[in-house]
């Protein structure tokens, strides 16, 4: 099933690298932690998260490329990870395709979504 695909985003992004750059975070940020099949090495992802997803994903973010942890917030939060790249774009001033490949991105969107996890992982402990 997909999660999320660069083709739902092409017409308003113009451009594959910019359909995909937010599913290569997410991405690289799952590999990060662990939550991603073997397929995705936090390495591969480290040298180009937007170029892997296009070249290896085929620009799509499905329920294979994360395990079932990963699957799991996938499915609670993603929505909202969408809507921080929103609020994040705005905050730049900028719209949602435009927002930079730089560190100061990535240490944002890692914080949000590592902050979202904990959320997530003590919603369902404590249920």
């Amino acid at each position: 099933m997909a999660i999320d695909s660069g083709d739902y985003h092409m017409e308003d992004a113009q451009t594959w690298e910019r359909a995909c750059r937010h599913i290569g975070l997410f991405l690289w940020w799952a590999a990060e932690r662990g939550l991603t099949t073997d397929d995705h090495h936090p390495a591969m992802l480290r040298c180009g998260a937007t170029a892997h997803v296009i070249l290896q994903c085929d620009t799509k973010l499905i329920d294979e490329d994360l395990n079932e942890a990963g699957n799991a917030y996938a499915a609670a939060a993603y929505d909202d990870y969408l809507g921080e790249v929103a609020r994040y774009a705005s905050e730049l001033g900028i719209g949602d395709y435009e927002i930079p490949e730089t560190d100061t991105t990535q240490t944002h969107f890692f914080a949000w979504l590592d902050a979202s996890l904990a959320a997530f992982v003590a919603s369902t402990t404590t249920n």
